[in-house]
């Protein structure tokens, strides 16, 4: 079983600091996590939380069952704390969480987070965005594919892999069409993986590890923030790693 718990928080509306790619963001991650290179999930297993409190997104996170793998995804603004030492996320005006607490009641998890982690907070700076994303891919077998990332899951021993969008001290950039920069190159990276692969689908099945799009996607926010945004993961030791994407 899975499930995967979408958070967002543009900010006020009307204000400078207000980001339209959060919305941007939270489609691409349904649009790619229901596509067969995403795992074919279930729109049942995909739940979003807009600008909820605290307390709400803290009985979210323990209501969570104990499921064979979760992942939660945080788009929005939020700072690095030098007292917590961890990286704050900020659900809307006067309402903020640690995002270690969003690891709780986990056994397989993977947590992205896509949000500054200024020490001291600064307004975010954008950048233009070049690449398209695209998610179509017909020549995928949606069944297959999520049996096989349901397969990939099951190799994983237990452990929680974090994905910042940013080093601590830094900023996390946006674009209002297409959105943050972490999760569109996160997005671009799966999709420049499919293209490169050129895959026999008919004799195999194909994985890409979170942590091998992680990377991949780090080069790509590096050179679009012109190195000023610099991602950074968390991640068990030992191998094999949770999937992201896959085709079969």
């Amino acid at each position: 079983m899975r499930k995967a718990l979408l958070i967002s928080n543009p900010g006020e509306a009307g204000e400078e600091r207000y980001c339209d790619g959060v919305y941007v963001d939270v489609k691409n991650y349904i649009d790619f996590l229901t596509s067969p290179l995403g795992g074919s999930w279930y729109k049942s297993e995909i739940e979003h939380l807009d600008r909820p409190t605290s307390q709400q997104l803290r009985q979210k996170i323990s209501s969570i069952p104990n499921l064979a793998y979760t992942m939660v995804i945080f788009c929005g603004h939020g700072y690095f704390s030098s007292n917590a030492r961890s990286t704050i996320l900020e659900l809307r005006r006067g309402e903020e969480i640690d995002s270690l607490d969003l690891r709780i009641n986990s056994s397989k998890r993977t947590i992205l987070l896509d949000c500054c982690r200024r020490v001291h907070y600064e307004q975010l700076l954008e950048r233009a965005m070049k690449a398209a994303i695209c998610f179509a891919e017909p020549q995928l077998n949606a069944i297959m594919c999520r049996d096989y990332y349901d397969k990939c899951i099951d190799k994983c021993g237990n452990g929680i892999i974090v994905g910042h969008a940013c080093q601590i001290g830094e900023s996390a950039g946006e674009n209002a069409s297409i959105g943050g920069y972490y999760s569109s190159s996160l997005f671009s990276s799966a999709d420049n993986w499919r293209n490169s692969t050129r895959p026999d689908l008919s004799q195999y099945y194909y994985s890409r590890s979170i942590v091998n799009i992680h990377n991949d996607a780090s080069t790509l926010v590096t050179r679009l923030s012109g190195g000023n945004q610099n991602p950074n993961l968390e991640k068990p030791r030992s191998e094999p790693y949770f999937p992201f994407a896959v085709m079969a």
